[in-house]
């Protein structure tokens, strides 16, 4: 056992040997024959009893939150551990990114065939076709350098089948070869990882379809990513790749959200990640990518193929067939088949998981066949649909529209249909966004199972389809997704349902959802329920709600246990809230502890928070330094911060700068700030 982990022990020795001695040398004192007089062995027992009374609790209070410290550490490496199962492993270890050349196993789309003759002649990959060097490669493996010194987050934006996964796997084999690869199935394990502590230093996260690891079940947080990144003398770096379309939908607010609610808007969190990363665009195939594709086309007989369709689509697209299986889909000679195609394309649309059940498919396909086609259809319509396809694209190998899955052998439980379909939305197409009505929504909701009602719902909310965002979250409670339940009382209560919002804030809460406990906490103390309120912030705070310690210090605080306080904000602190920290510098400012309130504004402040920068500038600025002050100011209205730019324009009047102080009470006036306008008359008044 390490010494790190024996030193708490330790320090119990000193309090133990102390009741220890005083619960012995009374009784001694009283036998012994000590020639003292009578009053002061009475003394001296009634003293130890009186020690032995204080300090017994003490150490007991001490060894208690050893346990508990000691049993958290443990149940925290019980954590980490079960997630480093389930990552993908090369003989019992984690694997390094020279080892994964799995096509599927990364994400790439599956490329038109090599002819068998070219593969054993040329020693070309099956797998993968030549890589043809991107113009965003340089500038993301320079990011990518640089980040593998202090870590970071790079993502790459692009439409489906673009090349993003195959050009972020081509930058890391190039720049962190030797580093490890963490390859976690869903956000769920990247948190426990993160929160049990493992051993990330110098590891590759791949994020591969970050949207996945976003509106899942249980979604990345914010929070998490950041602690992930927080220690830069162990480098961790993320990459992950996203369509367009998702990346604007999650970075746009869900709903008004309440800075004092956590989570009411759905896309907060996702919307905090994605601005953590650095962002690389995908585009159309540039001339001089072509160029480069041209040079390849004697090497590899694929690039020779899809070059000579140069035009239709970018080469990436034309590796993976996308012409071939937009053309089947469009101009379908099968109208059934075109129907199931469509299909499982809207319920895609819809935010069903990737495998559609074969009933869905079903129910949905007949909203995409006429009278006359469902009135002359056969018994066998729909096996003729999906065998039509699952039929491979020409010359593209196993490359097809549909294709089956099931959990056992010889048994298919449904389809997946190629995300190339999903995300094409030209006007040609089958089906666009707007055309998916309430009807097709609610019937995917009545058929699809209940775990997949949470994605459903969360698809709805955003399509504005509220019913049937309720109904798809109504079954994933009944089902038992505490996420469901959370979700329910955010939306119950933009409808002004106070009831059903308790409801369900308390179910959630009572299933072990720390964010409806959280809510709930801050519901009840709306109501002046503050025992209430405390008891579930505390609930939350103690399964690690960073929102929950913050709020639970602010309650405590009101109640007068400073103590208390100080505890919740800096455990919070500590975790990375910014608010914590601006709470715990406040706390300690009051207390005139002006050194400990700066230690926290500078961290709130370098981590990029422009109240932590104010807050900063403000005690500077009392303590009589103002180039401190003016600094961290500039920095707070280089981030667009109006209180910042108010109060550099006092600090400007303060210095006889007028003019200067008269330029930034304009521009905050000019961004809404009211202060501002009362502080440019005021100036006025002066001159």
């Amino acid at each position: 056992m390490r010494w790190g982990k024996l030193r708490p022990w330790f320090a119990l020795v000193g309090p133990l040997l102390a009741v220890v001695v005083l619960t012995a040398a009374p009784a001694g004192v009283k036998a012994g024959e000590l020639p003292w007089p009578k009053w002061l062995v009475a003394g001296v027992v009634a003293a130890g009893g009186v020690l032995v009374a204080v300090w017994t609790p003490l150490v007991k209070a001490r060894a208690d939150a050893l346990v508990a410290r000691t049993t958290r550490a443990a149940e925290r490496d019980a954590q980490a551990e079960a997630a480093l199962n389930r990552v993908p492993t090369l003989k019992g270890r984690v694997l390094l990114v020279r080892d994964v050349t799995d096509r599927a196993l990364l994400g790439i789309h599956e490329a038109i065939p090599l002819p068998a003759e070219s593969a054993s002649e040329q020693g070309l990959s099956t797998e993968l076709p030549t890589y043809v060097l991107r113009d965003i490669d340089a500038d993301l493996r320079t990011a990518l350098e640089a980040r593998s010194k202090t870590g970071g987050f790079v993502l790459l934006v692009g439409p489906a089948a673009a090349g993003k996964t195959r050009c972020a796997y081509e930058a890391v084999q190039n720049v962190l070869p030797h580093w490890r690869l963490f390859m976690p199935p869903d956000a769920a394990t990247l948190s426990e990882l993160v929160t049990g502590g493992a051993d990330l230093k110098q590891s590759v996260v791949w994020l591969n379809e970050t949207q996945n690891f976003l509106t899942g079940p249980e979604r990345l947080k914010s929070a998490t990513v950041r602690l992930l990144l927080a220690d830069t003398s162990r480098p961790v770096i993320l990459i992950g790749t996203i369509w367009p379309t998702t990346y604007d939908q999650l970075r746009t607010p869900a709903t008004t959200a309440d800075e004092n609610d956590d989570g009411q808007d759905l896309n907060k969190d996702a919307r905090e990640v994605l601005e953590l990363a650095r962002r690389f665009s995908l585009g159309r195939w540039s001339d001089q990518e072509w160029e480069r594709a041209e040079e390849l086309t004697s090497v590899d007989p694929r690039i020779e193929q899809a070059s000579r369709l140069r035009g239709r689509a970018g080469l990436a697209q034309m590796l993976s067939a996308a012409p071939e299986l937009i053309h089947r889909w469009e101009h379908a000679d099968n109208p059934f088949g075109q129907a199931v195609i469509t299909a499982a394309v809207v319920a895609r649309r819809c935010s069903h998981p990737a495998g559609i059940p074969t009933s869905i498919i079903e129910a949905l396909a007949m909203e995409f066949l006429t009278g006359s086609e469902r009135a002359t259809a056969g018994e066998g319509w729909l096996t003729e649909g999906l065998s039509w396809a699952c039929e491979p694209v020409h010359h593209s190998g196993g490359i097809a529209p549909l294709q089956a899955f099931g959990e056992s052998m010889g048994q298919v439980d449904g389809y997946q249909v190629s995300d190339i379909l999903v995300d094409y939305e030209a006007r040609s197409a089958p089906i666009s966004q707007v055309q998916i009505t309430p009807s097709i929504w609610e019937t995917l909701v009545n058929l699809a199972a209940p775990e997949a009602c949470l994605p459903i719902g969360i698809g709805a909310y955003l399509a504005d389809v509220l019913v049937t965002a309720a109904t798809a979250w109504e079954r994933a409670a009944d089902f038992g997704s505490t996420v469901a339940m959370f979700n329910l009382g955010n939306l119950l209560r933009q409808q002004g349902d106070a009831e059903g919002v308790r409801t369900w804030f308390s179910r959630g809460a009572e299933a072990g959802d720390t964010r409806a406990m959280f809510n709930l906490g801050n519901l009840l103390n709306h109501e002046d329920d503050t025992d209430g309120a405390r008891t579930w912030f505390s609930c939350a705070a103690e399964a690690g709600n960073t929102r929950a310690m913050f709020n639970l210090g602010n309650l405590l605080r009101q109640q007068g246990d400073a103590e208390g306080a100080r505890t919740w904000y800096t455990r919070a602190a500590e975790a990375g809230s910014h608010r914590a920290m601006l709470g715990l510098g406040n706390l300690l400012n009051r207390e005139d502890d002006a050194e400990g309130a700066r230690t926290w504004y500078t961290r709130a402040a370098e981590a990029g928070d422009t109240d932590g920068m104010v807050t900063l500038g403000n005690l500077l600025r009392q303590q009589g330094d103002a180039e401190g002050a003016r600094t961290w100011y500039t920095r707070a209205v280089e981030a667009g911060d109006t209180y910042g730019m108010v109060n550099l324009g006092n600090l400007l009047r303060q210095q006889g700068d007028a003019e200067g102080a008269r330029t930034w009470y304009t521009r905050a006036v000019e961004a809404g700030n009211t202060r501002a306008g009362a502080a440019l008359s005021a100036l006025d008044v002066d001159e």
